[in-house]
């Protein structure tokens, strides 16, 4: 009977120790049930737990209201390089929104989603995308991080919608282009040329232009008006522009050449003003700040114009006839020409010209003078110089200030790459420098292919720059009007030849001098000649 008793009290403690551990047994199966978390990453980095991604994403945003006020989004998220990844783990400890988001504040800001625009800085050619309704080629538009380039080539502006691109590169075109003549062209709706006349052909972009989606950090500068962007586009800075007050007997030429601007940068940065010869009023207040445009606005005209052409004086020397000597033979007349050419602007600058066609209305008649002479005319005669390129020609750069230094020459543009290049007075050949092929910016010290003349009289030199070809040596005497050379682009032009635009950058740059030029020489302005 004790053992019997003893067989029951057996089997009640086995059940109990097979219940107990039926029991802790579950309890340990039941704390090992996944749970579902996010973890937070910022480059690689952990710092933090979720236990919703979408409550935090609603933290964020219900947060950062001064954010999304500031950038007009409904959105805020979080900064680029953070990760957030779903995890299925068995250790259920989770982080608080707020304890997540202030770590994340510490490393990194968050971001809005805007537009980025990438603008590839193209010193070789000129884009060949068209400014139109598109304005420029569209390169992609997917959502995805901001990509930081250490290039220098690249520029990146950040905008809240793609429109406020559009519109600031419309205003920016506007600073260089006429509203009248602008609305025209883009509706379709400029006049053809009859007789004479002026049409935009064409207005391009110099970079190369694209755009996508992205996440902007706040950090940077995120435009959100045309205007603001506008500005910096034109003067690559958000800084306020320096300004003048006009004292009495100033002009537009005078405070322009104080301030280092020539007239065309003048009026650019004060676009209520038309012309040079604008009326100015005593303590009027005037911008006289140094645009430095972020993009380069490149316009091109055809124009038909009639153009009197100056007629030429040729002197005939009589060697019967004493030096001192000198009679008019013929009276000279001006002729009359109707010239078709095409137009480069660079920025309101004009940077090159294409002549087209140039048809006689009414002939130029020289003056002829008779002078007598009793040596070979080595010597200059001051009072009549020769112009020194083929007619007809444009003036493209005066003497004076340009983008803020001293343009100690003028800049003719003629009939185009090759064409002659002629002495303006007799005198001696001193120096030439050739060897220099075009695109080779710093050959000859950014002077190309040049030569230096002394005219033997008054101590008056010349100087021919950018030629093509050489067509004299050292030694040489040279007379009034002698072929010398062809123009060219040679040395530091601008635009900068390229295979895309092998022409580009040709003219003359001719200068002269009272002293020989870089040993003592001054310069002065060659109208003054003429």
């Amino acid at each position: 009977m004790q053992n019997e008793h003893f067989r029951i009290s057996y089997v009640i403690v086995i059940i109990f120790v097979g219940v107990l551990t039926f029991c802790l047994g579950f309890v340990s199966f039941s704390n090992l049930t996944p749970t579902e978390v996010y973890k937070v990453y910022i480059d690689g980095k952990l710092v933090g737990t979720l236990a919703s991604k979408d409550d935090f994403d609603n933290y964020i945003n219900e947060k950062d209201d001064a954010i999304k006020q500031k950038y007009g989004v409904d959105k805020v998220y979080v900064p680029n390089g953070v990760v957030v990844k779903k995890v299925i783990t068995y250790d259920g400890d989770v982080d608080s929104n707020e304890e997540v988001y202030d770590d994340i504040v510490k490393l990194e800001q968050f971001t809005v989603k805007g537009t980025i625009i990438t603008i590839e800085k193209n010193d070789e050619e000129i884009a060949t995308g068209q400014v139109s309704d598109e304005l420029f080629e569209v390169g992609g538009n997917s959502l995805e991080d901001d990509v930081n380039s250490d290039d220098s080539s690249y520029l990146y502006i950040y905008v809240i919608n793609k429109e406020i691109f559009d519109d600031a590169i419309i205003e920016l075109i506007k600073s260089f282009v006429d509203e009248e003549e602008y609305s025209k062209y883009i509706n379709s709706e400029q006049a053809e040329i009859v007789d004479t006349g002026s049409v935009i052909k064409d207005i391009d972009i110099y970079e190369d232009i694209t755009y996508r989606t992205g996440y902007i950090s706040i950090d940077e500068e995120i435009f959100t008006s045309s205007e603001d962007l506008a500005k910096y586009l034109l003067y690559g800075t958000l800084d306020d522009q320096e300004t003048y007050i006009v004292q009495e007997g100033d002009t537009v030429e005078t405070i322009a050449e104080a301030n280092r601007l020539n007239t065309q940068e003048f009026l650019l940065a004060n676009p209520s003003f038309k012309s040079e010869n604008t009326l100015l009023y005593e303590g009027q207040e005037v911008n006289v700040g140094l645009i430095d445009p972020v993009i380069n606005v490149v316009v091109e005209y055809n124009r038909v114009v009639d153009e009197e052409r100056d007629f030429s004086v040729d002197i005939r020397y009589d060697e019967n006839e004493l030096q001192n000597v000198e009679y008019v033979l013929q009276e000279g007349e001006n002729g009359l020409y109707r010239v078709n050419r095409e137009y480069q602007y660079i920025n309101g600058q004009l940077a090159a010209t294409q002549t087209l066609s140039s048809v006689e209305l009414k002939p130029t008649v020289n003056k002829v003078i008779v002078k007598g002479m009793k040596e070979v005319p080595h010597i200059a005669d001051l009072s009549y110089w020769a112009w020194p390129t083929e007619t007809p020609y444009t003036i493209t750069t005066y003497y004076g200030y340009r983008w803020g230094s001293m343009h100690s020459a003028i800049d003719i543009s003629g009939p185009g790459w090759g064409s002659d290049i002629y002495a303006a007075n007799n005198g001696t050949v001193i120096e030439t420098k050739g060897g220099c092929v075009a695109g080779n910016l710093s050959c000859n010290g950014r002077r190309g292919n040049y030569i230096v003349i002394n005219h033997n009289n008054g101590n008056y030199y010349t100087e021919y720059m950018h030629l093509a070809s050489i067509l004299v040596s050292v030694g040489d005497t040279v007379s009034r009007g002698q072929k010398i050379g062809t123009m060219g682009n040679t040395g530091e032009v601008y635009p900068s030849p390229s295979s895309g635009c092998v022409y580009c950058g040709t003219h003359l740059h001719f200068a002269t001098y009272i002293g020989r030029p870089l040993y003592g020489g001054s310069p002065f302005n060659p109208l003054s000649l003429y």
